[in-house]
């Protein structure tokens, strides 16, 4: 529960140390736990450590800016619709994965961000382009992952409040 409590969005990092590829490897494993739609395995990842290729992506919209702060970015892929059993629940599978990799980055210690791109098109072609999607599969997001510059960032800070849970009716 610690990790789910303590999630933050990490936007600067200690660019100095790189994240293992077995780490990164770990991180897409927990995103592949998450559940998805009559188990339909609707998505796919990109581990990106080039500068370049970071370079790039962080010009696709004011939130990816940071991207510019990390040396290490996670792309979630949704497979093309067409080729999946229930296509209007995709989303949902790929939002439960973004959160999966989210939370077990805090666990093992690592500042992550999330950055929107689907479904605004716009940026869905841009990073498409500049990852080489293609063949109906889209990018849904791009999450930051490394080292944060302060471990400060993790702190236990009550969300939760009373008021918005209710009993059996709205």
């Amino acid at each position: 529960m610690d990790a789910i409590l303590n999630r933050r969005s990490v936007r600067e990092y200690d660019t100095s140390k790189k994240v293992e590829y077995e780490t990164l490897l770990k991180l897409c494993n927990a995103a592949e736990a998450a559940p998805t739609a009559r188990n339909q395995r609707s998505r796919e990842y990109i581990i990106i450590d080039d500068a370049n290729q970071i370079e790039k992506l962080s010009n696709v919209s004011q939130g990816a800016r940071v991207l510019k702060n990390c040396n290490t970015v996670i792309a979630v892929i949704g497979k093309n619709k067409e080729e999946i059993t229930t296509p209007q629940m995709q989303d949902q599978d790929l939002s439960c994965a973004v959160e999966n990799i989210l939370i077990e980055a805090t666990y093992l210690g690592l500042g992550s961000c999330y950055i929107g791109i689907h479904p605004l098109e716009d940026r869905v072609k841009a990073c498409n382009e500049i990852l080489g999607v293609a063949g109906g599969a889209f990018t849904f997001a791009l999450i930051t992952i490394g080292y944060p510059k302060e471990q400060s960032v993790f702190y236990d800070k009550k969300k939760f409040q009373d008021d918005l849970v209710h009993h059996n009716r709205y």
